[in-house]
């Protein structure tokens, strides 16, 4: 029996198993529990809440908005991060750019950046007395006065989503380039002579191809941005009057301004089911890609 399991391979992959346990399922199964317990910083132990804990995190219209928030935040910065970087990978796929390798560089900035000095440094432009963005846009004339980019309810949340933007279509448009190198030259080129035509050949040869990778980074930018506020915190710190407040932003504040650990595990439960739910989506999507 002993002779089996060592064969097997599983005792190479237990130190590896028991790390991610301790790591990643424990803290997990500790917080979907705790979702059902009132626990305070002020309290001495627990007490059993049931479901009460979530009928009353739905009653509060801080965290029904920040649900509206998130949803918001998630699809207005993912939609324009792949677009952008789809359209920027397609352009460095042509033959016809030149200086690529300087191009890439510099586009590869943004993702590269640590998000902490790339919010300093956008909350500097964004500023309404001396950013630079009102500088340019009012010398342009597209604007009449200087506007107040963060601390107006109606654009708080576009100009997060800006920079969001700006943060992460580099790594879309590195993975979509990555998938386009891989794409059957001979194909192409079969397809050419067969008279197809430039939307033909992308859309019966290019894109079968890279379909899989794009729906694993649209994935990818939707968990992270799901789970991501550390630009609403830099930035605007979920304000004005909650406007920018998503999910994770609600969390932290709950856990670490509030002391409620069991009205944040709670939230937290519920952002982990969205999570998942969408993750489920992606698996079904590839299966039927998979099986058509």
């Amino acid at each position: 029996m002993g002779k089996k399991i060592v064969r097997s391979g599983v005792l190479y992959v237990a130190p590896a198993f028991a790390i991610v346990a301790l790591v990643m399922l424990y803290p997990l199964l500790y917080t979907l529990v705790m979702g059902f317990f009132e626990n305070t910083l002020f309290m001495k132990a627990p007490e059993f809440c049931g479901v009460e804990q979530y009928a009353a995190l739905f009653r509060d219209k801080v965290f029904t908005g920040s649900i509206v928030h998130t949803l918001e935040w998630t699809v207005g910065s993912v939609v324009c991060q792949f677009a952008l970087g789809f359209a920027m990978a397609l352009v460095l796929h042509q033959s016809f750019v030149r200086g690529k390798t300087v191009l890439r560089i510099l586009l590869m900035v943004p993702w590269v950046l640590p998000s902490i000095i790339g919010s300093a440094v956008w909350k500097w432009m964004y500023n309404a007395d001396y950013g630079l963005i009102n500088y340019v846009l009012s010398s342009l004339g597209l604007i009449d006065g200087y506007q107040t980019w963060l601390s107006s309810p109606d654009r708080a949340m576009l100009s997060v989503i800006a920079v969001n933007v700006w943060k992460m279509f580099p790594y879309v448009m590195l993975m979509i380039e990555a998938s386009l190198q891989g794409v059957s030259k001979d194909l192409k080129e079969a397809a050419l002579i067969d008279g197809a035509g430039k939307l033909d050949i992308f859309r019966n040869v290019t894109w079968p191809a890279i379909a899989p990778q794009c729906y694993s980074v649209l994935l990818l930018l939707t968990v992270w941005t799901l789970n991501a506020f550390t630009f609403v915190y830099n930035l605007t710190e979920g304000g004005p009057a909650h406007a920018t407040e998503v999910m994770a932003m609600f969390i932290y504040r709950k856990a670490f301004t509030d002391f409620d650990f069991g009205m944040a595990s709670a939230a937290s439960t519920v952002l982990f089911l969205i999570c998942m739910a969408v993750s489920m989506v992606y698996i079904r999507m590839t299966r039927e890609e998979e099986t058509a």
